[in-house]
């Protein structure tokens, strides 16, 4: 069984390494580090967001959120202001050049790179692949719930839809 958990490790950690070169080449087409796309993909989910949400969210401290934020502001991708119920606070939102030029790939970007990769298989063997991973992600969050564990709200926007959850409900 050990051997089994290594080698999927190690392949997740193959995986992530290669997503992760596709995203900063797609990054660096755009004139944008891989952190600041990924600030772009979360304020473009949320509409308006604030600086502690996209920490939260990115796994970043807020003070490395907050220059991310302030670099893409003063290069007219998103826009600050004052939060309406709070004025210590700051919402987050995209510029309106960039809403109006922005489609969900911006979002999605660092999947882009697997998308040549799926062409590479089979209709068949695509949905081998996205069972196997459902099945992973499964275990993981029915592991995580045995230990305790938080579970991420992204586990059930990625990988599940709501007629998958009311099934095994």
């Amino acid at each position: 069984m050990l051997e089994k958990a290594n080698f999927i490790g190690e392949s997740i950690d193959y995986l992530q390494r290669y997503t992760m070169k596709g995203l900063q080449k797609q990054a660096e087409d755009h004139g944008v580090t891989v952190p600041q796309i990924r600030v772009i993909g979360e304020v473009f989910a949320h509409k308006t967001v604030s600086i502690k949400l996209l920490s939260q969210n990115l796994k970043m401290t807020q003070s490395t959120v907050s220059d991310i934020v302030d670099r893409l502001v003063s290069k007219g991708f998103l826009v600050k202001t004052a939060n309406s119920k709070d004025k210590r606070l700051a919402d987050i939102s995209l510029s309106p050049r960039l809403d109006e030029d922005i489609d969900e790939s911006i979002a999605q970007l660092k999947n882009q790179s697997l998308v040549g990769v799926l062409d590479r298989l089979s209709t068949a063997e695509q949905e081998t692949v996205e069972q196997g991973m459902k099945l992973l992600v499964s275990a993981v969050k029915e592991e995580m719930a045995a230990e305790g564990m938080e579970e991420d709200k992204f586990f059930d926007i990625l990988y599940f839809t709501e007629k998958e959850k009311r099934k095994k409900k």
